[in-house]
């Protein structure tokens, strides 16, 4: 099933990179750039007596909105930009973009474990936290991007070579190579890049910029990596960095306290997730409220 016009002409592949670090600067720019009070954060809270009633972040929504344009925009492109990537890398980048793809897999929920973990152990209430957000995002991020990519149904670029307007709807919860939209490498890695940048440039105002820039620089690699390998086209890895991003800005504002509506039904009653010893090993445990 075709959806649109193929279209063949368009802009370079030197576009994608800008895109994906255009919501890169404008996660960084949602984070509090002081951890002064809860007052102090961007998002729009109104209190009525002793309730607390959090509202959708003004930055969450432009990106939601900026995001669907942009991907929306670029999926007219996708073909070209798909093969000017394979072009630009050339053969030296496919062991780099190897790694970028393992980095965007187990990477980020093996990160989050780890934090955890280590945090538990060393009795550091920081690093803990962080894991379990960290963990909290990726899996929320990951759950979303499986409901997306089975609904929607895109080949990918491997299975429908030049042709990226090719969708079999529902059929990507059975056919993996119909389950290109979006892309779910970059979304756990841009999840986990926009919860460590929250909680580090908190932690360490004074390096927020390079830490900003080491952390979505990775991720905007991973996504890179994934059209590089004809995994996903263009458009998947900027959806999936939106989502990821954006899953990762909600789940630190609910751990916060700061509950936003964004959080889809399920999100606004997570409590906390635990790691903790079983009678056959280590159990991680999910609980709701």
């Amino acid at each position: 099933m075709h959806f649109g016009a193929y279209t063949n002409q368009g802009a370079p592949v030197r576009l994608v990179v800008p895109v994906l670090l255009s919501i890169a600067v404008t996660a960084g720019r949602a984070q509090s750039p002081v951890a002064k009070s809860d007052s102090a954060r961007s998002d729009s809270v109104t209190r009525l007596g002793s309730t607390t009633l959090p509202e959708l972040g003004k930055n969450t929504v432009g990106m939601i909105l900026g995001a669907a344009g942009v991907a929306g925009a670029l999926a007219a492109f996708d073909a070209r930009l798909s093969a000017d990537a394979r072009r630009m890398g050339g053969d030296d980048m496919s062991a780099p973009s190897a790694v970028g793809s393992f980095v965007g897999g187990p990477g980020p929920l093996a990160l989050g474990a780890l934090l955890y973990g280590v945090g538990h152990v060393r009795d550091n209430g920081f690093v803990t936290q962080t894991g379990r957000e960290v963990m909290r995002a990726v899996i929320v991020s990951g759950a979303m991007t499986a409901v997306l990519k089975g609904t929607v149904g895109r080949a990918r670029p491997f299975a429908a070579p030049g042709d990226p307007d090719e969708f079999s709807p529902g059929h990507g919860f059975t056919n993996a190579s119909f389950a290109s939209f979006p892309s779910g490498h970059t979304s756990a890695a841009f999840a986990t890049a926009t919860v460590l940048s929250r909680e580090l440039s908190l932690s360490h105002p004074g390096s927020r910029w390079w830490i900003n820039s080491l952390l979505f620089g990775g991720a905007t690699f991973v996504g890179f990596s994934r059209v590089y390998q004809r995994q996903h086209w263009p458009s998947d890895v900027v959806a999936g960095a939106a989502l990821g991003t954006i899953t990762g800005y909600e789940v630190v504002a609910h751990a916060r306290g700061d509950r936003s509506r964004i959080g889809l039904p399920f999100m606004s009653h997570l409590s906390h997730l635990s790691v903790g010893p079983s009678p056959n090993g280590t159990a991680l445990q999910w609980s709701l409220h």
